[in-house]
């Protein structure tokens, strides 16, 4: 896993973010001594029905929305408690729906309208149903240098590309159920032109603005 990971080819930060930013769809890669996946990722504010749509059947993972532990504060949105979880497992949060302008929550454009709502400062607690279908991934309080996490990868590059600190987020899997590595990974971003980094470079670029 671990060559096969650091055999994908990645684009020049810059460019990523400049892409991001213009609400594209960026492969976020995670270092191998860690899970070694790849997730998809989207700038919360851009979601689309569409474009949750895209993600779900070419990513085909569990989609989840990463965000400051502030704005779940806000919104009232409290943690789910983990058990029997390694130490540095996700800080997933209770799913929830937008009740906005949306039906039963699980449509891609639901998910959409529900991702766009955590990032609209009109919104409040009371717009939220609990539980719901959009799960929320808390960001480390110390960001990306407290935990190199996708999860802090895909809100550091939205405080990269001067957006709103929130990102959809959809773990990449092969055709075959397995999670996407090598072959099959890098088949997915070329079909679908996709810009790729990873989460060192975020690190990286996010250090230099310190």
């Amino acid at each position: 896993m671990d060559e096969q990971i650091r055999s994908i080819r990645t684009d020049p930060i810059e460019s990523v973010i400049e892409a991001f930013a213009d609400g594209e769809l960026v492969v976020l890669l995670d270092h191998p001594s860690r899970e070694g996946e790849a997730d998809l990722i989207l700038a919360a504010e851009f979601a689309t029905g569409e474009k949750l749509n895209l993600m779900a059947t070419v990513a085909r993972g569990l989609i989840a929305l990463a965000i400051t532990g502030q704005r779940l504060a806000e919104l009232g949105i409290p943690m789910i408690e983990p058990v029997n979880c390694a130490e540095n497992w996700p800080q997933f949060a209770q799913p929830a729906d937008y009740t906005i302008g949306t039906t039963t929550g699980a449509s891609a454009f639901d998910l959409a309208a529900t991702a766009r709502a955590f990032t609209d400062p009109q919104a409040r607690p009371e717009h939220f149903a609990r539980p719901g279908h959009l799960l929320p991934l808390r960001e480390d309080a110390s960001g990306i240098t407290g935990r190199a996490g996708h999860t802090e990868g895909a809100v550091g590059l939205a405080r990269l590309a001067g957006l709103y600190p929130a990102a959809v987020i959809c773990e990449m899997m092969a055709p075959d159920g397995t999670m996407a590595s090598g072959k099959a990974l890098k088949t997915i971003i070329s079909e679908n032109n996709f810009p790729a980094t990873t989460v060192q470079e975020i690190a990286e670029a996010s250090a230099q603005l310190i």
